[in-house]
């Protein structure tokens, strides 16, 4: 009489291998996967900026008016736009237009070059700002993207480390 044998389950041999090949692609992985997560909250906060700063100097046009946007620089940065005079980001509803402020797991800070006393405007008549600046997101790694904004108003969003943007200069 000949036996057939089903075998319905796995070896501990089988399960350790499955085990060791799961571990090693999550070893690998996560470092990479972080640095994904990264470049992808400086991406969204400097794009949030650029966008605000674009809506700041059309209402500036729009309300004939100078409209301000102050800068608290640092790991618990934030900024906001207010028409007429500068606001505190930090305060709730200084900032008249709105205010944006940093994560609370402050993995990105921020910096600017230009502003005159943390604050930049841009003038009701062609949307001009009042000086030329760069407003730069750094990265716990080291990555770093910004916006440049013109003498004119023009905005540019810059990075030397993410693909797919001019460099800062």
């Amino acid at each position: 009489m000949k036996r057939i044998f089903n075998d319905h389950g796995v070896t501990l041999l089988e399960l350790l291998i499955a085990i060791s090949i799961v571990a090693i692609l999550a070893v690998t992985a996560v470092p990479s996967f972080i640095t994904y997560l990264q470049q992808n909250r400086l991406v969204g906060a400097t794009q949030r900026l650029y966008h605000t700063l674009q809506y700041a100097r059309t209402e500036a046009v729009k309300r004939n008016a100078n409209v301000y946007v102050s800068f608290v620089t640092g790991s618990n940065w934030c900024y906001g736009a207010n028409p007429g005079a500068t606001c505190a980001c930090n305060t709730s509803g200084s900032c008249t237009i709105g205010s944006v402020s940093a994560p609370s797991a402050g993995q990105i800070s921020l910096s600017a070059t230009g502003l005159n006393s943390g604050a930049i405007y841009f003038e009701p008549n062609h949307g001009a700002s009042s000086s030329s600046s760069t407003i730069t997101f750094t990265t716990s790694q080291g990555d770093t993207m910004g916006v440049k904004i013109g003498l004119l108003g023009s905005l540019t969003i810059c990075s030397s480390s993410i693909a797919g943007y001019p460099a800062c200069s």
